[in-house]
């Protein structure tokens, strides 16, 4: 836990110490409601629910900088297994175009750390690339946005997110 707090402070200050030219307005810190799926060809689907802190920032017009640090809210079940994400650590860019002075659709490419607990309290840490689509709407400082991302793709299992995000820009 103290690496994945360690490279989470390291991603806030980057993220807020790289682009020193930034005006007011291009930072954000906001909470995202997850919703994963585990893929695995032995079981059904296993989609426990999660909630992530967000830190970002604007690096130019079309390009974002963002950390996640999130859990589970819950675990799921199905006939002989149940899962959730103990914790999962990821750093984003995602990339798109503002329309209408509100609408930003992107597109996401970064890298997710996930811990997996499992029922028998066996535990499985994953880290691989990540991508993923997405839009956000931005209303005075408040910006909603929903997306799904591919978090892990592994050759026995695959995790995917399903998220909706709410932040304050300042």
């Amino acid at each position: 836990m103290n690496k994945t707090l360690l490279a989470a402070a390291t991603a806030v200050g980057l993220i807020f110490a790289a682009p020193v030219a930034m005006a007011e307005g291009d930072h954000y810190i906001g909470a995202q409601y997850n919703l994963y799926t585990l893929g695995t060809s032995a079981l059904d689907d296993l989609e426990p629910e999660g909630l992530a802190l967000v830190l970002g920032g604007n690096v130019s017009e079309n390009f974002q900088l963002e950390a996640r640090l999130g859990r589970s809210l819950s675990d799921d079940n199905v006939t002989g297994a149940a899962m959730k994400v103990d914790d999962h650590i990821g750093f984003y860019v995602k990339g798109g175009m503002t329309f209408a002075d509100i609408v930003f659709p992107y597109i996401a490419l970064g890298y997710t750390k996930v811990d997996l607990e499992f029922y028998d309290q066996r535990s499985q840490t994953e880290s691989d690339l990540s991508y993923g689509v997405g839009a956000d709407v931005a209303v005075g400082p408040v910006t909603l946005g929903l997306e799904w991302m591919k978090l892990q793709d592994k050759s026995d299992y695959d995790l995917e997110g399903l998220s909706l995000t709410g932040a304050w820009r300042f």
